[in-house]
């Protein structure tokens, strides 16, 4: 559980952040398996979890300072993978940092996977964080990463429908500097993630608080899989009830990392009982007897946690991916294919419409411009069991989004959903008197302004949104307080167009994004989402304007566009991104050039290059268009700084090297088409071998010594470690 990190980052992100955010599908709208009784070989597997196994991984891990940057924490990491290989799980390091070029290596992520037999493209998350920079961490956080542990050497004996994720973070305390980038990993692979259990200090309770309570909670995204771990843990762990936190919600964790790429995560733990109780937290004294003084709670948390655990693995779920569509007078409902399940029941309005074995079923029966509601269930092959419910889908029907579309919102908000918080305001405008705003943003908050849909022509050859931004909205890498401007054409995956978050309430910013990815498609909607996570939902983080909010479009290609838009110079130390483009050969006014979909000249360029010297993020990309008089063209290509070298994310299941144990030949297999780093470093991290650019093949190091090394496989994005052994 990390620290004083929130005034550092909050300090170190005021400024206006519009990056190119992952359109991962995320899980917001998953469900889980209705769980009413006690499974007999679920309860014995809990009735495994050792008191003593818990508290002698806690006593190992507090023998050391485990600063994320030292020795300690590496030695802890090696302890790990040995831990987890001996119960024959699939381990890797998935390490946060890009500096593949130093001689010493710096602790990462253990990951360890048991792969599911029926369903191993979905995966169930137990995490948990081992660093801890200023005390020896009994509590905080060994007795979690004991939990994970112990958890994993029960159930890597057995098989489980779906994959399950073993994996103890470092750098937590940083911010949790390694569990963003590996979700950040997740999101770019798109995994299918059910649901992420953070362990997160469990053995703390204070003498005078009477009966033994474990206390959990979660952010918004994560309000079923709540519902779903507290009925199992109160079946399953009689004796210490499980109830929610009586103040915040989510706190600050690892799990966070989850919340920001829509995955539900949990945070598991005694931080109920921290504030103004633990006087060891994060001091030296928080070891076994004082920052962890009982072990029937941390023990109570793991057999939970590994109850809500196996019932997923193996669980019967609800048909998910579901989503209501609206057209003229008509609404689609759709849902994906659920195994086990002989058919289905929809719902509207909380009365059953149909039983039907298709997965589509088009309403007619519906008004424009009235709400409806919609789930489904599954009924069981064999014996007609009934799920719980999908997730839920309001819509209202109507005709198209008529285009262009312009509102300056003087008179109304025509053509925009909006709820909860979201209203026409006078506080701020652009033009006339009045704008959209959000409201105030409180930490734990969710909220949505929906624009009504349309269709995008085939004949159209350039379509943008424009609006002008104002407000503010504090962010960084601690909590995910985000707005999101984001397109879906089917209602179940909304790509983030844009990402706004920071300080940038001196003056109101044009920002344009291209919507020419969906030219054709006969169903395009728009939407803003608001979301925070956090510890309250009092404290007010920010507050949004929008203004003259505009969709335009042409079909007939007016003007040329700027072509062979590239980066010619990338530099990190001094940061320099140089940009050139081809001269439009017929009469032009100049250029504007937008940086992650917001303009950064103040004036038109007039040459055909520009440095840019004010990027945040290798993240960045860049768009150019070429201004007319009173005309401004459709977008170039696209340009952005990762293109310039090395990318692409290392999916774990793509890394064989094969044979290992090996006499020091080997085939190394990724699956990059490019050529990627390739180090070796020694059990203590010394570099003893590099190649800097290496494609998949045969390794020969066979020079090596015989013994055990971490060879480190590095792209721009993505750096992953394994195992290797010379015999």
């Amino acid at each position: 559980m990390k620290k004083i990190v929130f005034l550092l980052f909050g300090l170190t992100f005021l400024m206006l952040s519009a990056q190119h955010p992952i359109s991962n599908k995320g899980n917001r709208n998953q469900t889980y398996p209705a769980v009413t009784a006690v499974n007999p070989d679920v309860m014995a597997l809990v009735d495994q979890v050792s008191m003593q196994n818990l508290e002698n991984s806690i006593r190992w891990m507090q023998n050391y300072i485990r600063d994320a940057c030292l020795p300690a924490a590496l030695e802890t990491q090696n302890w790990l993978i040995d831990y987890f290989e001996s119960f024959g799980l699939d381990v890797y390091v998935h390490y946060f940092t890009n500096f593949y070029f130093i001689d010493t290596l710096e602790a990462g992520n253990v990951v360890a996977i048991q792969r599911g037999t029926e369903y191993p493209d979905e995966y169930i998350v137990i995490s948990s964080h081992y660093d801890q920079p200023d005390s020896p961490g009994a509590d905080d956080n060994a007795s979690g990463t004991a939990g994970v542990l112990e958890i994993a050497r029960i159930l890597s004996k057995h098989s489980f429908k779906r994959s399950i994720i073993y994996i103890p973070f470092n750098a937590e305390e940083y911010g949790m500097m390694g569990s963003i980038p590996f979700v950040e990993k997740c999101a770019k692979e798109d995994l299918k993630i059910l649901g992420v259990f953070n362990l997160d200090m469990l053995g703390f309770f204070p003498d005078d608080m009477g009966t033994l309570t474990m206390y959990s909670g979660s952010s918004k995204i994560s309000d079923r899989l709540w519902e779903y771990y507290q009925t199992v843990a109160n079946l399953y762990v009689t004796d210490i009830p499980t109830k929610r936190f009586t103040s915040g919600d989510s706190y600050g964790g690892d799990h966070q990392s989850f919340h920001i790429y829509e995955y539900p995560a949990l945070y598991i733990g005694d931080i109920e009982y921290h504030h103004g109780y633990n006087l060891c937290y994060h001091r030296p004294c928080d070891t076994l007897g004082s920052g962890v003084n009982s072990l029937p709670l941390a023990q109570g948390f793991v057999k939970a946690t590994l109850a809500a655990a196996v019932e997923l693995a193996n669980g019967w779920l609800p048909p998910q991916n579901h989503s209501a569509v609206p057209s003229d007078s008509k609404i689609t409902v759709s849902w994906g294919k659920a195994p086990e399940t002989s058919k289905y029941k929809l719902f509207k309005n909380n009365i059953l419409l149909t039983e039907t074995t298709e997965t589509t079923y088009i309403d007619t029966d519906v008004v424009n411009g009235t709400e409806y509601m919609y789930y489904v269930k599954g009924i069981r092959t064999g014996n007609g069991e009934e799920s719980p419910e999908s997730n839920r889908d309001s819509i209202v029907p109507s005709l198209p989004l008529a285009l262009p579309y312009f509102n300056d919102f003087e008179e109304n908000t025509d053509g925009w959903r909006i709820n909860n918080g979201w209203e026409r305001t006078t506080l701020q405008h652009h033009s006339g008197t009045i704008s959209l705003t959000s409201a105030n943003v409180l930490i734990n908050f969710f909220s949505i302004a929906e624009l009504c849909w349309f269709p995008i022509p085939d004949t159209t050859t350039n379509i943008s949104l424009s609006f002008y931004l104002k407000g503010s909205l504090i962010s960084g890498n601690i909590s995910p307080y985000n707005c999101f401007i984001e397109v879906s054409t089917d209602r179940k995956k909304w790509d983030k167009l844009m990402k706004i978050s920071g300080k940038f309430d001196k003056d109101w910013f044009f920002c344009q994004v291209s919507l020419n990815q969906y030219i054709g498609e006969p169903f395009v909607q728009v939407r803003i989402r608001v979301e925070t996570s956090g510890e309250t939902n009092t404290n007010i983080v920010g507050i949004l304007f929008f203004d003259d909010i505009g969709i335009n479009f042409t079909t007939t290609p007016l003007k040329p566009i700027p072509e062979n838009f590239r980066i010619t110079v990338y530099s990190e130390n001094p940061k320099i991104v140089r940009l050139a483009w081809d001269k439009i050969t017929i009469p032009v006014m100049g250029y504007n050039l937008y940086r992650n979909n917001i303009k950064i000249n103040s004036s038109i360029i007039t040459t055909t290059s520009y440095e840019d010297n004010y990027f945040t993020s290798i993240d960045n990309c860049y768009r150019l268009t070429a201004v007319y008089p009173g005309i401004e063209s459709g977008f170039s290509n696209e340009a952005c700084i990762k293109d310039v070298s090395i990318k692409g994310t290392i999916p774990f299941s793509n890394i064989r090297i094969v044979p290992n144990p090996s006499e020091g030949r080997m085939n190394i297999e990724t699956g990059l088409s490019s050529a990627y780093h390739l180090t070796i470093y020694n059990m203590i991290g010394i570099k003893v071998f590099n190649i800097e650019s290496f494609k998949d093949g045969m390794l020969d190091i066979s020079t090596l010594p015989k013994g055990m090394y971490l060879l480190k496989i590095a792209s721009r994005d993505d750096s992953v470690a394994k195992k290797i052994v010379i015999q």
